[in-house]
């Protein structure tokens, strides 16, 4: 057995047994922690200490640092038993239970982890309220944690900070509100945008284990080992699980912990069994456009346009790594310690991504980026002020033309939405092609072939990427290729393809300015492999290439095209000359933090406005 030993800088310490020989133990200034630290000098979750058997893993997760013999841990570190580390003013180690004949000593915390020897006798269980580390009112100790918290009450600074430079308060306040706010606890909310609060963390591990019970229960009884991965959303199964876990509940409806319900307990078993877990609710609900899991405690969503912290939580990383096998074998998809990160999509077309440790280095990570039930269509835009009718319009002509165009924008703009619009107006009967990662693109038309990569398999091999797909698609007689992202070298065979009878094909970047994707395109060109010369790719570009939409995410969450620019050529230094034919300027921010601006032409008149005109796709009077 071992006990984790920390030290204060008062002298005072407190002992919290292991009572498993495999643990993991949060350690930050937030009460959710195991092990709470209440100094602004430490962080919400400021470090991870991994204790597995004889073997501890001390994990860095904050700015301000952890120090082991005077040294930063910048990631991760092996600790030995005994070993000290400090999170000022605090020190801690892991050591047998019973204490070490030599260790540090119960005086000041040194800063950077200077071990000496600790006076005889020094060793003393924790109290169940521990005084704080100075004089000050006190706080009583977080009763949700497994083990006692270290609370500390607003504290004298030791000497040696107390001589700060005085300007260093002067910059504080000179910042003002644009200080940093080391305490701030971010709210959690549910799916009505409503702030939670959220049960301590005794109460949940309450219900977490009577769940664990539950379902351990449910395998025995149905044999949930014999039933394939893809058989848990079956109505059979869930018909089976339903009525089982129903009986079960009523069985053991007085061993619930309060506050929870019978129908809490069996809506959340129902969606962990059956389901997606805690996110169930999330990809189902209309209003959730992007789904965040940054560990099995922080689930955020994008409600309504704003990125908030949800009050849903994964009961341990098993569970988290249950749900995400659920989304990537159905997909033909596989994800292990050998492939750890991995592009998906749900049955939806939603966009997915996971990552998994050792890449992600403390829980398994999964984004999804949904799509409405409902395809957007150019009126929406319009209505939304992401553009106006007149750009829609010309947008619409360019499409019908045959113009080759390029969406560019960064994460999370709004670049495939637009994309899925603008093939609203292709042709009926036009022959289609699409080549994606992760098949997510909604095209309207009936004569569409969709394309999607393959991973390789068990053995490396059988790898098919997007550029193999596009030099296929040009056997394939299409009119028109839509690649939904480029992003390596099928950068050159997709501007080939423009450029070699494929007019009015149309792919996405993600640069944030149209001269941007410029020098975004030449840089995918290069990665194909191809020693070309700086002038033959600006060529290439500048003789595939006729429109450039640039999409932009603003801070309220509104998107708007910002810019739509005409690729018109290469000027006399070299350079691919581009003129804006349509901008966006933004021209403040309200209280609430909305966005404001307006669109504007600039007056500068495209190129092929005569092949509007000869296509009869407009008149002389439509323009500007």
């Amino acid at each position: 057995m071992k006990q984790i030993r920390v030290l204060d800088n008062r002298g005072q310490e407190y002992l919290f047994p292991l009572d498993q020989a495999v643990m993991e133990v949060t350690i930050g200034r937030s009460q959710n922690n195991d092990i709470v630290l209440s100094s602004k000098t430490v962080s919400r979750r400021h470090a991870i200490l991994k204790v597995m058997r004889d073997r501890i893993m001390l994990v860095n997760q904050s700015a301000n640092g952890v120090f082991v013999n005077g040294e930063r841990v910048d990631r991760v570190r092996e600790l030995r038993l005994g070993e000290f580390a400090a999170i000022e003013p605090y020190r801690f180690c892991v050591e047998p239970k019973g204490g070490m004949q030599n260790r540090a000593p119960s005086g000041a915390a040194n800063g950077h982890g200077a071990n000496r020897r600790a006076p005889t006798g020094a060793h003393r269980p924790a109290p169940s309220t521990p005084p704080p580390a100075s004089s000050g009112p006190s706080r009583p100790a977080n009763p949700s944690g497994p083990m006692a918290a270290v609370q500390q009450a607003t504290r004298r600074p030791p000497a040696r900070r107390a001589q700060a430079p005085p300007q260093s308060q002067g910059v504080e306040e000179m910042l003002g509100h644009l200080a940093p706010k080391i305490d701030y606890e971010e709210p959690r909310v549910n799916l009505l945008g409503e702030e939670v609060v959220i049960h301590d963390r005794k109460t949940r591990n309450a219900v977490v284990q009577f769940k664990s019970e539950l379902h351990d229960e449910l395998k025995e009884r149905l044999d949930l080992h014999s039933f394939q991965i893809t058989d848990y959303s079956s109505p059979r199964v869930v018909r089976q699980v339903s009525e089982k876990l129903k009986g079960l509940l009523q069985q053991r409806r007085h061993e619930i912990p309060n506050p929870f319900t019978v129908d809490q307990v069996f809506k959340e078993m129902m969606d962990e069994v059956c389901g997606l877990g805690p996110i169930e609710d999330l990809v189902k609900h209309k209003g959730v456009s992007e789904i965040m899991v940054v560990d099995r405690s922080h689930i955020y969503c994008e409600l309504d346009g704003n990125i908030v912290l949800t009050d849903r939580f994964f009961n341990d990383e098993k569970s988290m790594m249950t749900v995400i096998e659920r989304i990537v074998i159905p997909r033909g998809r596989r994800i292990d310690e050998s492939t750890p990160l991995v592009d998906t999509r749900l049955a939806d077309g939603s966009r997915v991504n996971a990552v998994i440790p050792p890449l992600a280095l403390k829980d398994p990570c999964l984004t999804i980026r949904k799509f409405p039930d409902e395809r957007l269509q150019v009126d929406d835009l319009v209505g939304f002020g992401s553009l106006t009718e007149d750009m829609a319009k010309f947008l619409a002509r360019a499409v019908r033309a045959k113009k080759n165009i390029v969406i560019s924008g960064g994460t999370g703009s709004g670049k495939t939405t637009l994309l899925n619009v603008l093939s609203s107006f292709i042709g009926p009967t036009e022959r289609v092609v699409t080549i994606e990662d992760a098949a997510e693109l909604q095209i309207y038309q009936e004569h569409v072939i969709s394309l999607e990569t393959k991973p390789p398999n068990l053995e490396g091999e059988g790898e098919i990427g997007i550029r193999e797909l596009v030099k296929n698609a040009l056997r394939m007689r299409p009119d028109r290729i839509v690649v939904g992202e480029c992003r390596g070298g099928e950068a050159l065979d997709m501007l080939q393809a423009m450029n070699t009878g494929h007019d009015g094909s149309m792919t996405t970047v993600h640069s944030n300015s149209p001269i941007e994707a410029i020098a975004r395109l030449e840089t995918l060109v290069l990665m194909s492999g191809m020693e070309l010369p700086t002038r033959a790719i600006r060529e290439q570009i500048a003789n595939s290439v006729d429109v450039i939409i640039q999409q932009t995410r603003f801070t309220d969450g509104s998107r708007r095209v910002t810019y739509i620019s005409e690729v018109v050529g290469i000027d006399d230094d070299g350079f691919v000359q581009i003129e804006d034919i349509f901008r966006y300027r933004q021209t403040g921010t309200d209280e609430e933090g909305k966005v404001h601006g307006y669109h504007r032409a600039t007056g500068y008149l495209p190129s092929f406005l005569d092949l509007f005109l000869v296509m009869g796709l407009a008149s002389e009077d439509d323009f500007f």
